[in-house]
Parts: C-alpha cells; structure tokens; sequence
C-alpha cells in the first residue's frame, strides 16, 4: 500500500493566506481579523474584532482581540487574549482564552486563526452569563 503524507505548508504561507482572507473579511462581518502592524514580517502579531453574538449577554459589544501565531505555529495554537473586558468562562482574569475550553477536540494544525475566532463566537452565542463589565473596559497589557 502507498502511504501519502502531506507536504506541511510553510508557516509564512499559511499566515499570508490568513492575511488574505483577513482583509476578504468573514462573510457576515461578526469576525475580523489582520496584522497588528502591517509590516510585521514574522507574521506574529495579530488583532481581531468580534462582533458580539445577537440574543446573547455580549450582544451590541465590540471585542478585541490579540494574537500571536508563534515560531510553532500551526503546530500548535495561537496565544489569544481577549484585549476588551469580558466575563465568560473559558477568559481567565487577564484576558487569555484557554484554547481547550474553546476548542474540546483541540487545536489542529490544520486550523486557522478564523477557526478560532469561529469557535469562540460560537461558545459566546451559548453563554448564558449575565453580568459584563461595562463598555470600554479593557485587561492591562
């Protein structure tokens, strides 16, 4: 039997790709996505917008975002943390995001920054926490 393995896209591939896609936007405009300084040529450091889920504790809220696709990546997940004030599960008090609560089978390295920030609004679409910080609040960097 032949055995076909798959070529690994190169990091910077990837992550222009997801730059790509970033400025195309995400269909309903809920997520968006890009480079934290456009000319970061690691590729690194990224922002990120969600809008918050409509009939939902976050709905009619602004949240940002950052990530760090780091020299791992896509092997292993991008550091999110939320930059805007949130009270959900799965954001410690710092604003970091624990991927495994976000993602129960676990990151991929097949994943993208948009599957993440996809999987995030769809756990704050369930979230039936009542209680948020006021507008305009945000985690110390």
């Amino acid at each position: 039997r032949a055995v076909l393995h798959m070529a690994e896209v190169p990091r910077s591939f990837k992550l222009l790709q997801e730059l790509e896609d970033g400025e195309k936007g995400a269909g309903d405009g809920s997520l968006s996505w890009g480079l934290e300084i456009e000319d970061d040529m690691s590729l690194s450091h990224w922002n990120a917008t969600i809008l918050g889920p409509q009939r939902s504790p976050f709905e009619n809220k602004i949240y940002q975002l950052h990530i760090e696709a780091g020299p791992e990546y896509p092997r292993e997940a991008p550091k999110t943390r939320f930059k805007t004030k949130i009270n959900i599960s799965f954001v410690d008090v710092q604003g970091k995001v624990d991927v495994k609560q976000v993602l129960p089978r676990g990151w991929d390295k097949s994943m993208c920054i948009k599957d993440l920030l996809k999987a995030i609004y769809v756990v704050m679409q369930k979230e039936k926490k009542c209680c948020q910080p006021p507008e305009g609040n945000f985690y110390n960097q």
